[in-house]
């Protein structure tokens, strides 16, 4: 029926209000205007099979045929966030109605199921008065309305109506209007931070398509940086910039400047929205407010450098790479305390890698239905109640815990120092010393998971109940280390598996001993007042637990090329597994733990690493292998999203050059297009993936 109206009167202007899952009346639905207009809402649901259209026509008829005393001119604009209705209104002839009104609407074109046309009112400015009575008086009315960012520009209508709030509730005037012509618009996923900020600008013009020409000025210098529709841009230098879009159509443009759209920081006062490329250059970088990695954003941090956050959160929907792969690590503190890491739901590779993380008071790193790598960290005299002291997963099975020392954090409360709910990661070769918790244990195992912990040293916690609780889940450890004063299990409907482990007290299961593991320089008593990160946790030469793991060779230590037949220094004695975090193929030394000339250091995992990324000219890319495909020939490809080849860097060739290079350029010698790549390394034991993205 609205149809049926809005095709016979082209000056109809619909007004139905949206009152949140249903539609409802409009809220004036009894201010029927002359001649009592009908409405055609009942109960919050539009009745297509009424035919009101004879009534409702009539009464358009009878009140569209009343001279109105009103002149009322209608125009719509955009400021950087606002929709800005502007009403130029003059009086024509004497106005005798009395408690007039004016008030704006914005309307909005949405399809539905039980109506051929709906034009609902999804924002309303409220009345206030009408004061103009006399013919020749004059009024420019304004109204600003934010910008949902929902609204699609092409079906917003703006609307102005005057009308008398008594008696028979006479319209004096409306006037409607809507977007037509040329209007560029644009949007960031940041629009502050630190230098080496990344900015991806999304085009949000008007009209959404046919567009023949973008020309973007991102620094404020008054030249063309990108024609791309959505283009990338790195600002590496603190300062404010403009930022301009002209579009042009069919031989016609139209251009649109937001001042000071982009401010890039010293780094000192940071919160909010992060992207970036943080470096030990321009640190520290001091986080004051809670800050964000969304979606699609990412944020990579390089070696050395310091990020204090203060009574403050970091939260990763996007992707965190926290990636010091060298002896500079990368350091996370607070000047009073912080609230960690939580990566929640993001299926981006994110991860913390030698990194020192301390002093929240909260999780140091917490983990719900994500994926991270958190390898190579000291996590220490972190504190928690409700949550994992230093680590806490849920909902997850793509977490690597692995060669980590986690010392000196404490819970007051039930979740433990370590604490995994529904979740299963990977826990190697970690040192788990000199922590504390009280009813739910150091290490708190919940609901189903069901935890491998494999050549793990845990020793010297200090706890008042089972140092290691669980509930509902059977835990497995493995050529571990397990060495506890008190009980060592708190156990709900939990059965754990201990085989091939040193374990105070004893345990059933296949190849544990109890015995003194003979650390070189272990603490000298439990818990937080002793420092576990100081102490050696590595074996002596007469340990027991020197090749007493499992006896199979997929346990087997990394062997010594200068003295084959015996393991690689810190694993001791033959190949066969030692127990503890030095002990089987995946051990690597701890930087800060030993200065010892014998310790020789070993990648357990194939990585691709790249800089910069995003890069524009070329990028520097460096591959780390472990011991075995060190030897043999490697495949290095680029690919693009669709899964097809580009470029071919390597071709089943052994490594002889330490750093290699992409420049840009396809297998034809072609630039490729802006956009993300990945980089696939095909080696004889794995296949690695590395995503970088290539901008103009």
């Amino acid at each position: 029926m609205l149809s049926q109206l809005y095709d016979a009167h082209e000056d109809l202007i619909p007004l139905v209000w949206d009152t949140g899952d249903s539609w409802g009346n409009s809220r004036y639905w009894w201010y029927p205007g002359n001649g009592y207009v009908p409405w055609v809402i009942v109960g919050g649901n539009i009745e297509p099979t009424w035919n009101n259209y004879t009534s409702y026509n009539n009464a358009y008829n009878q009140t569209y045929s009343v001279s109105s005393p009103l002149d009322m001119n209608l125009e719509m604009s955009m400021t950087r966030d606002d929709l800005l209705l502007t009403a130029n209104i003059e009086v024509t002839e004497d106005i005798t109605s009395s408690n007039n009104k004016i008030f704006f609407a914005i309307s909005r074109f949405v399809e539905n199921a039980q109506a051929d046309y709906v034009n609902k009112v999804v924002a309303y400015s409220g009345e206030t008065d009408f004061t103009l009575t006399d013919v020749g008086q004059t009024l420019e009315a304004e109204y600003s309305f934010n910008l949902d960012p929902d609204w699609d520009l092409a079906d917003i209508n703006a609307i102005a109506i005057i009308q008398s709030w008594t008696g028979t509730k006479d319209i004096l005037q409306a006037a409607s209007t809507s977007f037509t012509g040329l209007l560029p618009m644009f949007s960031s996923n940041v629009t502050e931070g630190p230098a080496n900020l990344f900015v991806q600008f999304s085009n949000n013009s008007f009209p959404q398509t046919g567009i023949d020409l973008f020309e973007w000025d991102l620094d404020g210098d008054g030249e063309i940086d990108s024609n791309d529709e959505n283009p990338f841009y790195i600002y590496d230098t603190p300062g404010t910039y403009d930022v301009t879009l002209r579009i042009t159509v069919d031989g016609e443009s139209a251009e649109s400047t937001l001042e000071d759209y982009i401010t890039v920081t010293d780094g000192s006062d940071i919160s909010g929205n992060l992207s970036g490329s943080w470096s030990a250059e321009n640190s520290p970088y001091i986080i004051n407010g809670n800050a964000e990695i969304a979606a699609g954003d990412f944020l990579t941090i390089e070696s050395g450098t310091e990020i204090i956050v203060n009574n403050s959160s970091i939260t990763v929907y996007g992707l965190l790479a926290a990636d010091a792969q060298d002896a500079e690590p990368i350091v996370f503190s607070s000047d009073n305390s912080w609230f960690g890491f939580f990566f929640n739901n993001t299926e981006e590779d994110n991860v913390l890698n030698n990194c020192l993380i301390s002093g929240s008071s909260a999780s140091a790193i917490a983990i719900d239905d994500a994926k991270a790598d958190i390898i190579n960290c000291r996590i220490f005299n972190n504190t928690g109640t409700n949550s994992g002291a230093a680590i806490d997963v849920s909902n997850t099975d793509d977490v690597l815990i692995h060669n980590n020392v986690i010392s000196n954090n404490s819970n007051v409360g039930t979740a433990g120092v370590i604490r995994f709910t529904n979740s299963i990661p990977t826990v190697t070769n970690n040192i788990i010393v000199n922590n504390s918790g009280t009813t739910g244990g150091v290490i708190c195992i919940k609901s189903g998971s069901d935890v491998t912990f494999l050549n793990n040293t845990i020793a010297n916690n200090y706890c008042e109940s089972g140092m290691i609780f669980a509930f509902n889940s059977t835990p497995v450890f493995k050529n571990s280390i397990i060495i506890n004063i008190g009980e060592m299990f708190t156990l709900i409907n939990s059965e754990p598996v201990v085989v091939y482990s040193c374990i105070t007290g004893g345990f059933g299961g296949l190849g544990n001993i109890d015995v003194d593991p003979l650390f070189r320089n272990p603490t000298d008593g439990d818990g937080p007042d002793y420092d576990g990160l100081s102490a050696l946790w590595h074996l002596q030469s007469g340990s027991p637990c020197i090749d007493a793991g499992h006896p199979s060779s997929s346990y087997n230590d990394v062997e010594d090329p200068e003295n084959p037949g015996y393991a690689l220094y810190p694993a001791m004695g033959t190949l066969l597994n030692d127990m503890g975090a030095f002990g089987g193929q995946g051990f690597a030394d701890f930087v800060g733990i030993e200065d010892d000339d014998q310790i020789n250091e070993l990648i357990i995992q194939n990585r691709i690493n790249v800089y910069p990324n995003p890069f524009n000219a070329s990028s520097q890319i460096s591959l780390q292998l472990n011991s075995d495909d060190k030897k043999l020939p490697v495949t290095l490809g680029v690919y693009n999203v669709k899964g097809q080849l580009v470029k071919t860097i390597l071709d089943n060739s052994i490594i002889n050059e330490q750093i290699l290079n992409w420049n840009g350029n396809d297998n034809t010698g072609n630039r490729a297009a802006s956009g993300i790549y990945f980089l696939k390394l095909e080696t004889n034991s794995t296949t690695n993936l590395k995503k970088v993205m290539l901008i103009k």
